[in-house]
């Protein structure tokens, strides 16, 4: 009958404001999640925040009556959607107290396992730090025992030494034997150093020696006589010792071959244009000097002007001075006429070949002042070298054959 009574007043629902309430409280934030409070307040409060028109319901004393199905219908709408939210916040709440009870568990053997690892490295970083203090210690008692014979205590600070000092050394090896640095040895390593420094010597000079052609050793073998000769001995050796001594200054094609005939075939090994002076009147005379094995010759145009016979040539004479002025002694006989005196460009060079071919290196003198030669028929000149502001040679008054030499440059 009570339904039949709403019906007729208008209301397709009715519903006890309990019932309505715990339905439907979902759907207003402040009866979620739970109302305290008269229930009629809440779905009063409720209905206000869903939005319901006044003449869409009314409120009595226990129940709620909504007049239009379309209302309910709406209501169920919201509710359904609404459940949906609800499944995934709870769904999203659960996951994430799965997961943090997850994250707590790895967390808990993470720290467990930090930790055994923390202990296992500091486990081994003692034994490394025991490690290092008994090396330090044993390195200390080497120190204070180096100076004694090898023994358990000084070992292995001796073989330390060793090593290092191998290893600079590699850095500072001598590369060339003019190089005669060495690094210093330790005291326990003198001898040993001592020994490695004559095999390395001996090492360049082998290497050197092999790098060494035999045009290179020839000018070596010329350059060392040259020194033995003249160095701190004549003007310009110095300037001398950086150019390369040539293997002749005329070729053969550049002899007169009647020249050649006359010698009897010997093989020229050195050629030169000079002047020579004469014995009397000292007139210079344009000349060639030609050596072979076993003679030297003063050459005019086709004619031999003199032989000198290496075994027979008393000596070879030079100035000090830059004038290029040499004299080669011969022996008082019949077939001589006297000493030669040339005056030549490349006077280091002819004078070294000369002695060399000779094999009288000995004999060459490097004067100063002035030098005796002979004229012939027993007769002596002097030779009287000077230093003035133009070169010149000449006979002065008193009959000597003067030679100036301009001042070189280190003495201006």
């Amino acid at each position: 009958m009570e339904h039949l009574r709403v019906r007729r007043a208008g209301f397709a629902y009715r519903r006890k404001y309990e019932h309505f309430l715990q339905r439907y409280k979902s759907l207003c934030p402040a009866t979620w999640p739970h109302w305290h409070g008269p229930a009629a307040e809440g779905v009063e409060r409720l209905i206000k925040h869903i939005g319901y028109k006044p003449e869409e319901y009314k409120l009595g004393r226990t129940k709620i009556f909504i007049r239009f199905p379309k209302t309910l219908f709406a209501t169920e709408d919201a509710f359904e959607i609404r459940k949906h939210l609800l499944v995934s916040r709870l769904q999203a709440k659960y996951k994430g107290r799965l997961g943090k009870r997850d994250y707590q568990k790895k967390r808990k053997a993470a720290i467990k396992l930090e930790a055994c690892w923390r202990g296992v490295l500091a486990r081994k970083e003692a034994k490394k730090r025991t490690w290092a203090v008994e090396i330090i210690r044993k390195f200390i008692k080497g120190f204070i025992n180096r100076k004694k014979p090898l023994c358990p205590e000084n070992i292995e600070f001796v073989r330390l030494v060793q090593y290092k000092y191998l290893m600079k050394l590699r850095d500072h090896i001598p590369r060339n034997v003019l190089d005669k640095s060495w690094l210093q040895p330790p005291s326990i390593l003198e001898e040993i150093s001592e020994m490695l420094q004559k095999m390395c010597i001996r090492n360049l000079v082998r290497k050197y020696c092999r790098g060494v052609t035999p045009e290179r050793k020839v000018q070596l073998q010329q350059k060392a006589v040259t020194s033995a000769i003249f160095r701190g001995k004549k003007e310009g050796y110095q300037q001398s010792i950086n150019l390369l001594f040539a293997d002749t200054r005329l070729k053969e094609t550049d002899i007169n071959p009647k020249v050649l005939q006359l010698i009897q075939g010997e093989k020229v090994k050195y050629a030169t244009p000079v002047v020579k002076y004469d014995r009397n009147g000292f007139k210079a005379r344009d000349r060639l000097l030609v050596l072979t094995q076993s003679s030297a010759y003063v050459v005019e145009m086709a004619k031999i002007k003199q032989k000198i016979d290496y075994a027979t040539l008393k000596g070879i004479s030079t100035s000090n001075l830059g004038d290029g002025i040499v004299v080669i002694h011969v022996p008082e006989d019949n077939k001589q006429k006297g000493d030669v005196i040339l005056q030549c460009e490349h006077v280091f060079e002819t004078v070294t070949k000369l002695c060399m071919l000779a094999n009288k290196q000995n004999l060459v003198k490097v004067v100063k002042g002035s030098l005796r030669f002979r004229i012939g028929s027993g007769k002596e000149g002097t030779m009287v070298f000077t230093v003035g502001p133009e070169p010149h040679v000449f006979k002065a008054k008193d009959g000597q054959l003067t030679v100036v030499r301009k001042p070189s440059a280190a003495r201006d």
